[in-house]
């Protein structure tokens, strides 16, 4: 998957199921009714004519209440919903738009090959879906002489593990024609209503930085319980930081910044324990200092 973009000092890249890798047709779910999506054309000329496509965040909030409820929704601040392709999560199911695409096994993806093409490792079935509706995109976009979507949006119940929303993201990442796109993690405004935090991942096999890229590599592992480590790619980063708590997380990483004032990313390291909900906590504990969060399951930056 080729890199996204230049993150200050770090070159980072942004950014299915079923019971074989063959399946490539994908299964309409069979519980609630859910609203029909707005179509691959409308999002297509919506990057340039916004007007064409209205109510499109009525529509994800409508599907997210049917699947999961909005209220299990990770709760944080965020920026306005902007259209794109959309995947919802629950820990039973994976959807894209509103076709069904298989079951999950409490919010994991079930064991499966790995796709040949995708260097992060990911399972065919997850590869098979996502190339699915990027070929679709691909050829309503070329009856606009447009572009295929640039941005795909997640929304994942709370207590989903947050490998699932990285090993998801690179799937949809490696599978678009071109660069890969945008990522945008839902959340729950409160009154502001549903809002988006952006994100991007390693790239597929993490990265290796020199002295003369300037760079940090500032990391927060997450584990169980709200723990934390804190951890820099750069060699005179030391000791590193542990603790528990978000708000510990936040006051540490004020005093990260003291020493580093011109630093402004961070990587957040999931793990096998920390859920999406952990993610978005560590998201927030982040943003005042360090508001761009990549995300990873333990791919490293290296240094030299």
């Amino acid at each position: 998957m080729a890199m996204l973009a230049l993150l200050t000092a770090l070159t980072l890249a942004s950014p299915m199921l079923g019971s074989s890798t063959a399946q490539l047709e994908l299964e309409q779910t069979e519980q609630t009714e859910l609203p029909a999506p707005p179509s691959l054309a409308d999002l297509i000329r919506a990057q340039t004519t916004p007007e064409v496509l209205q109510g499109f965040d009525t529509v994800l909030l409508t599907q997210i209440n049917a699947i999961f409820g909005s209220e299990f929704l990770p709760v944080a601040n965020g920026g306005p919903v902007e259209p794109g392709i959309y995947v919802t999560v629950s820990p039973q199911q994976l959807l894209i738009f509103d076709t069904k695409v298989g079951d999950l096994q409490a919010g994991v993806v079930p064991p499966g090959p790995a796709s040949r093409e995708c260097q992060s490792g990911c399972k065919a079935s997850l590869w098979s879906a996502f190339r699915t509706v990027w070929l679709r995109s691909l050829e309503e976009a070329q009856t606009f002489v447009l572009e295929v979507p640039t941005r795909v949006l997640f929304a994942v119940e709370a207590s989903v593990p947050g490998k699932t929303l990285v090993e998801l993201a690179y799937a949809a990442g490696e599978t678009r024609p071109g660069a890969p796109p945008n990522f945008a993690l839902l959340v729950n405004g409160s009154n502001a209503g549903l809002r988006a935090r952006n994100f991007h991942v390693l790239p597929p096999g993490g990265i290796r930085v020199s002295p003369g890229d300037n760079a940090l590599g500032l990391r927060v592992t997450l584990g169980a319980g709200e723990s934390f480590t804190i951890s820099a790619a750069h060699p005179r980063f030391a000791p590193n930081i542990e603790g528990t708590g978000w708000k510990a997380l936040a006051t540490e990483l004020a005093r990260v910044k003291k020493s580093h004032p011109n630093k402004g990313t961070i990587i957040i390291d999931v793990g096998d324990d920390a859920t999406v909900g952990d993610v978005v906590m560590a998201m927030v504990a982040a943003q005042k200092h360090f508001p761009d969060a990549v995300l990873t399951n333990g791919l490293p930056v290296k240094w030299g």
